[in-house]
């Protein structure tokens, strides 16, 4: 693996000399073995510049912002990418971190040596397909229970990245199962808190609710956004008592926060860690219980979710 990551780094850094991607000789430029990572073998050289980018921008949406941008220049990869050569670049990426040339180079071989270790880890890009649509996955999702209010509300926060060449609609869906015993007809009050406009809001099913949401501008590739939306119980409503989230696309880290009524806390709270569903319904506790802290709340975390199971937490009172 360690020849792997040298690997990537040597081409990348023959690669931001001059105009970068933009060079005429590319296929004299990379290795072999470097075009391999891509399924680049022979042909010309604007099919190889379209594999090669394609695959740099894999790697890149990977990085932190401030890495992002600085690989992006030195790569000349930018999305107003033109003819200049890599000291030109350097100056326009020190003015836009506030910082002066050297940092600036630093940044770029940070941003490479972090691409090359995903490179030989195979981290890139993941899927941005999945149910509601394609071109973004969910990078974190947040979620804030409050069942210390008058009615249970939901407080949540989706980080998107984009992966589509441009991205302006979302659609997310939330699902409100009846309590056990009860058949009443099942409602919810869903509004954006931020970072877009409501579109549309469908019940797809008894219940199942569907919210599209309409973004604040049109994101390019790899651009990240947050989304809030907050869901209430209407009043009077039977709660389930779980808060578990099952992802139908991917999402790379997931973290729930419940909060309960002082005069109301259960007699046992645990998790379900990627579990199927009929092990939620059956609602037994699990051996992974979780305390209550100070504030009577409770917290679970999980990352690299697969797809179709069961993440969250469960409660008894």
């Amino acid at each position: 693996m360690d020849d792997l990551v040298a690997l990537v780094v040597a081409n990348l850094q023959r690669l931001r000399k001059k105009l970068g991607v933009r060079n005429r000789d590319l296929d004299t430029r990379l290795d072999p073995e470097f075009c391999e990572l891509f399924g680049a073998s022979g042909g010309d050289v604007e099919g190889l510049r379209q594999k090669l980018t394609g695959y740099l921008e894999e790697l890149v949406i990977r990085l932190p912002t401030e890495l992002q941008i600085a690989a992006l220049h030195g790569l000349n990869l930018t999305h107003d990418a033109k003819d200049i050569n890599l000291t030109d670049r350097i100056d326009e990426l020190a003015r836009a971190l506030v910082c002066d040339p050297r940092t600036a180079r630093r940044r770029i071989d940070k941003a490479f040596m972090i691409m090359a270790e995903n490179a030989a880890s195979g981290s890139a890009l993941l899927s941005g397909s999945g149910h509601g649509g394609d071109g973004w996955y969910i990078d974190s999702f947040d979620v804030v229970l409050r069942l210390d209010q008058d009615t249970p509300v939901a407080y949540e926060r989706r980080r998107i990245l984009v992966t589509a060449p441009t991205l302006d609609e979302i659609s997310t869906s939330i699902d409100v199962p009846r309590q056990s015993g009860h058949d009443e007809r099942i409602g919810l009050d869903t509004e954006i808190w931020f970072g877009g406009m409501l579109a549309s809001r469908v019940q797809e099913s008894t219940t199942n609710f569907q919210t599209v949401i309409r973004l604040p501008k049109r994101f390019r590739k790899s651009e990240r956004h947050t989304v809030g939306l907050i869901h209430r119980i209407p009043p009077g409503q039977r709660m389930a008592p779980r808060y578990i989230y099952v992802p139908y696309r991917n999402c790379r880290h997931f973290r729930v926060v419940v909060r309960f009524a002082p005069d109301r806390q259960p007699i046992h709270v645990w998790r379900q860690d990627g579990v199927p569903h009929s092990v939620v319904t059956d609602g037994a506790p699990s051996a992974h219980l979780l305390p209550l802290d100070l504030a009577n709340e409770t917290r679970a975390e999980f990352v690299n979710l697969v797809g179709g199971l069961s993440y969250g937490v469960q409660w008894e009172f």
